[in-house]
């Protein structure tokens, strides 16, 4: 696929594969770090005639909605699930008690600011759902840290995409 092919392919259905690539972001399965996903999108954004500001609302609707998925299953599932979708891993488990230790340091406020920091931000919904952390309150503290997080990085990308694309 050429580069001109691809863009014809974003200009028809950018805003279905942004929408894609977020929820599955959130969802933490590309394995792509967001740090250059949502800037990309941002690239991607100012290359065409999408609206910025659409995008970064359809990004925190579809952030919330993956980590919605997660939420749900650690919330109804508990502990069996996690293991059985992440293992026993040592690593895995510090960051799993770094965000509960978050969590229950600042409630919701500790959830938003997982939010913001990287590999956290997108295992977060895990213990909040393991912590059976009230859906209101997981939705309006999300939702407030994927704000931030998606609106920093897409807009970087979006007004840098200038000085971006000039290196290549």
């Amino acid at each position: 696929m050429t580069a001109d092919q691809f863009f014809a392919l974003f200009h028809q259905y950018g805003l279905l594969l942004i929408c894609a690539v977020i929820f599955f972001e959130y969802m933490n399965l590309p394995g792509f770090p967001a740090g250059i996903i949502m800037p990309c999108i941002g690239v991607l954004i100012a290359q065409s005639e999408l609206s910025l500001l659409l995008t970064l609302v359809l990004s925190i609707v579809f952030g919330l909605l993956g980590s919605l998925v997660i939420y749900g299953l650690c919330y109804m599932g508990g502990e069996p699930i996690m293991h059985k979708l992440f293992g026993r891993s040592e690593k895995f488990m510090s960051f799993v008690d770094r965000c509960h230790y978050y969590i229950g340091l600042q409630h919701g406020r500790g959830l938003a600011l997982c939010r913001v920091i990287p590999v956290l931000r997108t295992i977060v919904s895990i213990p909040a759902g393991l912590l059976r952390m009230p859906v209101k309150w997981f939705i309006g503290w999300s939702a407030l840290g994927i704000a931030v997080w998606n609106t920093a990085l897409i807009s970087f990308g979006y007004f840098f995409s200038a000085k971006f694309l000039a290196l290549f």
